[in-house]
């Protein structure tokens, strides 16, 4: 994935470990004139974690233990579309767009056929 790209959405392909994964948290650079700011949010289902999440934390308020993160599995020797991932607006959500990422990518990555891949949506 690009670094201090500028786009507002990147499209990837990435090699991971066969396993059980969590979503942890987020982070993004704001671009200002003289370089960035860098944000790191943390990720729950149905939690909005950017309006005042640690004081709220700090507070007593929300307990972390009780929060439910966003898991996928992926399989060993396997090709997975994990969706489209939904940051700028909480809280987070996934999309499945498969069908318009599989037309993008053919054109791009003749070798991999895309609509073979196993659909792992975050749960």
């Amino acid at each position: 994935m690009p670094i201090f790209k500028s786009s507002k959405e990147n499209t990837f392909i990435y090699t991971i470990e066969p396993g059980n994964y969590a979503i942890l948290n987020y982070w993004w650079t704001n671009s200002k004139w003289y370089g960035g700011k860098m944000y790191t949010e943390y990720i729950f289902k149905n939690t909005d974690t950017t309006d005042g999440f640690e004081d709220k934390v700090n507070a007593g308020l929300i307990s972390i233990d009780k929060l439910e993160r966003f898991t996928f599995k992926i399989t060993e020797n396997s090709l997975n579309y994990l969706g489209t991932w939904h940051f700028k607006t909480p809280p987070v959500s996934f999309t499945n767009d498969k069908v318009i990422l599989d037309k993008k990518m053919k054109d791009r990555y003749k070798n991999i056929d895309f609509s073979k891949a196993n659909e792992v949506m975050p749960n």
